[in-house]
């Protein structure tokens, strides 16, 4: 076996890739006015989405009540139905179906996506006070960067499940007139041996980021902990919420602020929660764009992706076998354990997820060849996982033709990615999952820059060819 050379390119292949990656013309070479109108109100349109759905439960609820106008109706027990229906389940977890031409036994258009985002929750027990401050413990949840989260603006979005039925819907620091809470940083004049000396990992311990709630004291209190108790007080005002209904609550810390456009052009998008809640807005507009289809369509939005996919709410669960068989029943067939097997099997689905794009400071990341840029429409990744190929599925080449087949009839500008270079790190998605099923599946999604932060940001013409794209692959025979 020859001798293997580590070198990041060949001699003289850089000129070569950059010349190949100039004739991919940018999505906006190709619009006219018209084209441009329609970029700039589907932007108008995502942004307030991203705005008003900071969580898995806002996500669910917009959808729904979206749907319902739309002549959606609930599955559960149906045996026909006319535009289309919804399984739901624990609030966060959506499926949507609507009938097509064909026989469902005979497989489904699916896309998958996910509403959930790294944030921070609350911990069961959060609530202290140290220094005169009231502060509150935070979790993290999914891969995010510590430090992003410091010395920003933050708002809390959440629900409350009381002991007696009842619940309450939190949100706090959203409106113009609200107060943020914050997450403190230590001065670059104190920081020398607490930060600066040592590796990003250990210069930021998750155990502190506490969230700055409150300052003042409780008045007339005669507690040891003032501060907390003014903290405690302001939580059963606002909400009816006591500090052991902390416990069954879910509080999560989110950044504050609306999605916001940027660059002096205005052609990019800003905001928390794209990955990976661009494909869910996608994906719902484009089913609900979709009259009367070939074949039936699915739409399943998950949860729990960015910490696995474990729980009930995630796509390790069973779901998409309930939805299938709902769908069934809905289509006048029978919903049995083999019917919804071979339907499955005779399944094709997108998992709707975004890619990271080519970062111009940090390029080093990046197979030239392989790599995303902005602005050149949804990528479509065959597999993803970490080096060797661990951790993920890998779309087959007969899938892969039928994909390139669909998207270029339809005039949908897309390109063929990787997730970086092999060593460098890696990422999945719930595609693994699908396939366990038998279900024909590759990622799909467009590119984002600083991906996971708290403010990721997209292309506006991406979003539009990426609607596009949903549309082409749910109408496909």
């Amino acid at each position: 076996m020859p001798e293997m050379i580590e070198n990041d390119k060949a001699p003289d292949t850089e000129t070569e890739n950059n010349e190949q990656k100039d004739k991919k013309k940018s999505i906006w070479d190709s619009l006219d006015d018209s084209g441009r109108a329609e970029v700039e109100s589907l932007a108008t349109e995502y942004r307030d989405f991203l705005t008003n759905a900071k969580t898995e439960r806002a996500v669910s609820d917009i959808i729904l009540q979206k749907i319902s106008q739309g002549g959606f109706v609930d599955l559960k027990g149906k045996s026909s139905v006319k535009r289309g229906g919804w399984l739901a389940h624990h609030g966060k977890l959506l499926g949507l179906f609507v009938p097509g031409h064909d026989d469902p036994v005979n497989g489904f258009n699916l896309i998958v996506a996910h509403g959930d985002s790294p944030r921070l929750d609350l911990k069961p027990k959060c609530v202290y006070e140290d220094a005169g401050l009231g502060l509150l413990k935070s979790n993290l949840y999914g891969g995010l960067k510590k430090f992003q989260w410091l010395a920003r603006p933050l708002a809390i979005w959440g629900f409350c499940a009381f002991k007696d039925g009842r619940h309450a819907d939190v949100r706090f620091g959203e409106e113009p007139g609200d107060p943020v809470l914050t997450i403190t940083d230590i001065l670059p004049h104190l920081d020398r041996k607490v930060q600066r000396e040592k590796k990003l990992t250990d210069a930021f311990p998750a155990e502190r980021l506490n969230v700055l709630a409150n300052s003042e004291p409780l008045a007339g209190s005669k507690e040891k902990a003032r501060v907390k108790a003014a903290l405690l007080k302001i939580l059963e005002g606002r909400w009816g919420i006591k500090e052991d209904d902390l416990i069954s609550s879910e509080l999560e810390i989110v950044p504050a602020g609306p999605a916001r456009e940027v660059g002096f052009d205005g052609s990019m998008i800003g905001g928390y929660a794209q990955d990976d809640r661009l494909n869910v807005f996608c994906s719902v507009k484009a089913l609900l764009a979709s009259k009367k289809p070939r074949r039936p369509l699915l739409v399943i939005i998950y949860d729990r992706e960015e910490i696995g996919s474990y729980g009930s709410t995630g796509a390790e669960s069973n779901f998409i076998m309930r939805l299938a068989a709902a769908a069934l029943g809905a289509s006048g067939k029978e919903p049995s354990w083999a019917n919804v097997q071979v339907a499955l099997a005779a399944t094709r689905a997108l998992s709707a997820d975004v890619e990271a794009a080519v970062d111009p400071t940090f390029k080093e990341v990046h197979d030239d060849l392989n790599s995303g840029l902005m602005g050149h429409g949804p990528c479509v990744v065959r597999y993803t996982g970490g080096a060797g190929k661990y951790g993920a599925s890998e779309a087959r080449a007969e899938y892969m033709a039928l994909i390139r087949r669909i998207f270029d009839e339809a005039s949908v500008a897309w390109q063929s990615t990787l997730l970086g270079k092999q060593e460098e790190g890696g990422g999945g998605t719930v595609a693994h999952l699908m396939a366990y099923h038998g279900v024909s599946v590759v990622d799909c999604g467009p590119c984002l820059l600083s991906m996971h932060s708290p403010f990721e940001v997209s292309s506006k013409a991406d979003v539009w060819m990426n609607l596009k794209a949903h549309k082409a692959f749910l109408a496909s025979a």
